[in-house]
This record gives C-alpha cells, sequence and structure tokens, in this order.
C-alpha cells in the first residue's frame, strides 16, 4: 500500500513542497511546487500569517494532494548537545528532561522539545536536543490546521538534512566511506547545517544568518565544525564534501571562504537516481529541505525519533490509524464469533438427535425387559433392579470382589494358609492350616470386621499327628449382595 507524503519547507521568501510516493521499500517524487511568501510592508500581517497564506495557496492545487505531511520549524530554534555518561535508552528517557531544564531559561511546561541521539562512544550517549516555546508551535499547528495540514511530524530543520544522505539520493563523490560530509543550506534569516557521518547525523545546527557576506556564514559554519572535531575527538577526522544547498549554492565566493575548512570539496548540491527523475537539476538546491522531510518520513520507524510533536501536542491521527485497525479487528473478531455460534449450533443439533437416538434404543431396551418404555436412564436403572426382574440376579459383587474382601480381611500376623475356598452366591467355606488353634479365633475375628463375612464362624480345629500343625474349617453367609437367586433353584 502506497502513502503520498507532503514535505513542506516554510522559509522566510517562500514555501516549497516536495510530495514524495512511499511504498515498503521504495519511493518516488511525484510532485514538487513553491509559493512566495508576501513581502513585508507597512500594515502588513506578521511574518508567520504571510507564510501560512502561502501554504494556503500552495496546497490548493489537486495535484499535490498527501496523506501525511512533515513540516520543518520556520525560523531559527533552540539545540543543544547533550553527554550522558550511559547508553540505556530507559536512563536517557529517565534523565534527559533534567538536563535539558537546567540548559534552558524557560520552565519545562512552556516548551516543546525533544532529542535524538549523534553518537554513543565510550559508554557515553551525545545527544542533540531541540526546544522551541510551547506558544510558537502552537500557533504554527494552528495555522496549518485552518490550511487542512496536520503534520505527522514538525522537526528542526538541521537534523532532517541526514534524510539525502540515504543511498542513492545524492549524487557520488567517489570519496571513502570514512570521511564525514556537510550539506549547508540558507535561507533569508535562516540558514541550517548537517554534519554526516556514515549515513547518521552527528552534528546538526539552525543559525539567523541570512544572505549577508560570505564571510560571516564562513565564521559560523567554521565555529560548528570545531565545535564538532572537538567534541568528538576527531580532530584529523577529514570532510570530503561540503554541500551547498539553497540560496548558498549561488552566494558569491562562498565556496572559496570555505574551500579551507574542509579536506575534500565544495560543490552545489546534487541529485541522483529517483530524485534526480523527479526534481529538475536547477530546482534541487532550493527544494533539499523539502525533499529530506519527505524522506524521512518515509523512512517511518527507521527515522531518528526527533519530533518536537510531543504531549499534548502529539500527532493525533495516528491513534486514528489505530483506531481504525482494531475496528477492522473487531469485524474479524465479530466474524470468526459468529462462525463459533454457528458451529456450535450445528454440534447441538447434531447432539440432540443423537440424544433422541439413545432415547428410543433405552425405551426399546427397556420395553423388552421389564415389558414398560423409559426415556430416562435413572428410571430405567431403577426398574432393571427391581425384584423379580432378569436383571435382579446381576451381583453387584462379582467371586473377585468376595476373594479381594478376603484377602484384606484375613490377619496378617498369623501364619495360616487356605486349602480351599469355596464361593458360592451367598455362602462362603474355607479350609487351611496353621500353627495354632487359637490362630482359628484370630481369623474369624477378622473376617467378621468384614461387611461380607460378618457371621463367621469357626467349624473346629484339629491336630495333624504328622506335623503337629491345626486344619480348621469356617463358614460364613455372604451378607453383601451377590445378586437374587434365579426362581425354581434352591
Amino acid at each position: 500500500m502506497t502513502q503520498r507524503i507532503l514535505g513542506l519547507d516554510i522559509g522566510a521568501t517562500s514555501v516549497k513542497a516536495v510530495v514524495v510516493e512511499s511504498a515498503y521499500r521504495s519511493w518516488s517524487v511525484r510532485a514538487t511546487a513553491r509559493a512566495a511568501v508576501a513581502a513585508q510592508a507597512e500594515g502588513a500581517p506578521p511574518l508567520l500569517e504571510r507564510q501560512l497564506q502561502a501554504v494556503r495557496t500552495l496546497l490548493a492545487e489537486e495535484w499535490l494532494a498527501f496523506d501525511t505531511a512533515m513540516v520543518a520549524l520556520p525560523g531559527a530554534s533552540s539545540s543543544h548537545v547533550v553527554t550522558l555518561p550511559f547508553v540505556d535508552p530507559r536512563r536517557i528517557e529517565q534523565t534527559i528532561g533534567f538536563e535539558v531544564e537546567g540548559q534552558i531559561p524557560f520552565d519545562l511546561a512552556d516548551v516543546a522539545w525533544d532529542w535524538q541521539p549523534l553518537q554513543v562512544r565510550d559508554g557515553k550517549t551525545e545527544l542533540l536536543v531541540s526546544v522551541v516555546k510551547k506558544e510558537e508551535l502552537t500557533g504554527l499547528l494552528t495555522g496549518l490546521a485552518d490550511a487542512g495540514v496536520d503534520p505527522r511530524a514538525v522537526l528542526p530543520p538541521g537534523p532532517a538534512y541526514a534524510a539525502l544522505f540515504a543511498p542513492g539520493v545524492l549524487a557520488s563523490d567517489g570519496g571513502e566511506e570514512s570521511g564525514a560530509e556537510v550539506l549547508l543550506d540558507m535561507d533569508a534569516g535562516r540558514s541550517s547545517l548537517c554534519i554526516v557521518a556514515r549515513g547518521a547525523c552527528e552534528a546538526a545546527r539552525t543559525f539567523p544568518v541570512g544572505p549577508t557576506t560570505a564571510a560571516s556564514l564562513g565564521r559560523e559554519v567554521r565555529a560548528t565544525l570545531r565545535a564538532w572535531r572537538a567534541r568528538s575527538e576527531q580532530a584529523q577526522r577529514p570532510v570530503r564534501r561540503l554541500i551547498l544547498a539553497g540560496d548558498t549554492a549561488r552566494l558569491p565566493g562562498l565556496a572559496e571562504v570555505l574551500a579551507p575548512e574542509v579536506e575534500g570539496t565544495v560543490e552545489p548540491l546534487e541529485l541522483a537516481g529517483l530524485a534526480a527523475e523527479g526534481i529538475a537539476e536547477e530546482e534541487a538546491p532550493s527544494l533539499a529541505l523539502a525533499l529530506a522531510l519527505a524522506l524521512r518520513g518515509h523512512e517511518g520507524a527507521r527515522a531518528p525519533r526527533l519530533n518536537l510533536r510531543r504531549g499534548e501536542l502529539a500527532y493525533t491521527r495516528d491513534f486514528q490509524h489505530l483506531r481504525g485497525k482494531v475496528l477492522r479487528l473487531g469485524a474479524w473478531a465479530a466474524l470468526v464469533l459468529l462462525l463459533a455460534a454457528v458451529s456450535s449450533g450445528a454440534k447441538v443439533f447434531a447432539l440432540s438427535r443423537q440424544e433422541q437416538l439413545l432415547d428410543k434404543a433405552l425405551c426399546d431396551a427397556t420395553q423388552k425387559l421389564v415389558g414398560k418404555c423409559y426415556d430416562n436412564d435413572e428410571l430405567a436403572v431403577a426398574a432393571l433392579k427391581g425384584k423379580g426382574t432378569a436383571a435382579a440376579s446381576i451381583p453387584k459383587n462379582s467371586a473377585v470382589d468376595i476373594f479381594t474382601e478376603l484377602s484384606v480381611r484375613s490377619p496378617r500376623d498369623v501364619a495360616f494358609k487356605y486349602d480351599r475356598i469355596e464361593i458360592t452366591r451367598d455362602k462362603l467355606h474355607l479350609q487351611g492350616v496353621t500353627d495354632a488353634a487359637q490362630n482359628v479365633d484370630k481369623i474369624v475375628s477378622g473376617l467378621r470386621g468384614s461387611r461380607c463375612f460378618g457371621d463367621a464362624r469357626s467349624g473346629g480345629a484339629r491336630k495333624r499327628s504328622t506335623d503337629g500343625k491345626f486344619e480348621f474349617t469356617i463358614d460364613s453367609d455372604l451378607t453383601c449382595d451377590t445378586g437374587e437367586k434365579p426362581a425354581g433353584r434352591g
């Protein structure tokens, strides 16, 4: 599924837009446009209102339709580099607020701020923190909403340029990968600089220096490069290319002033690949920021986290998108529940049919056995157990059960042996041998404790002359249920 992403550069003299069509792993430039900002005059509205009017004029064109927008903060913004002595993201989140509050002259509740990592080295993390007054950001968002724009992210221009250094966007310089590259873009009243190494932003700055003289702009660039080298402990780290964008590409004498600060070349911005196909060569330097913003939107979750829309000013359509997904998932869940209900209904119907067949079988069986139909299994069992029926002769206790009870009730502390065990439907007859006559009484006592041999009685004991042992007999009626005696038998 493709998405049209608008990159919107709100400058002091013009508003520039680039629309990129983003797919999963590819993108293409679909539209570019610009609109002039009305010049300042006596009685004219403030700059922001004139800029927003230019935005409304620009986006009135249907061919600039978009799904989501990325906007650069107009004018200069405050940025700070904070170094923390750890790399754990959770600890950074817990600590960074205190560090920011200590570096700004405002209450933290009065500003919108966010951060992104620059470098991780020796167990330390360098963070770029951007801060803007909340009332200024609120005014921008309100004006953009009136123009039909609800940006997914608002960020300072400096770090946004890093998106241009993704593979295949800028024309290659053929230099070594170990060196750094610098992009310098200047608009009226605002210039931005971004230092990139291995595709990642290592320093970024936006400062209020417009198209004055090459010397003043050169001093700002020189100071920024020196601060980066000192902070990164890379005094000998080469800058293999300095790219000029915006009005800086045409500023007379700027290339000569900046040449001593870099080891490589100073050259105007030149696009390559898909970017060059969608943006004319002469338009590329001035559309650099708008293209960078659109490409940062294309990166999605892979992009650095810096976004001034946090907290109460956060982008809400993300939640609406999530709500849409939840609704779709709810619809699928409802369908699954409906299918489950249909399946359960079919199973209940099948079980009902099976129950009816079982009831009919039970009725037929009881009709044959007791002469009456029963469709309740408990009533049928009670009828089958009734006296005088064929089922009444079925014993509850089998010969195996009687034998088991005999084994359990025979005393363990008496030496004896059963030579003969006879078990009938209602009688038990035992014959055995023991060492002493009194042992017979112990065996009888043990058997009388059983539910089946409650009237066990000794038939006497006789001493054998051969080995001096006593032969004995024991008889008992079976008092547990062994079934009704069949009619006609004694």
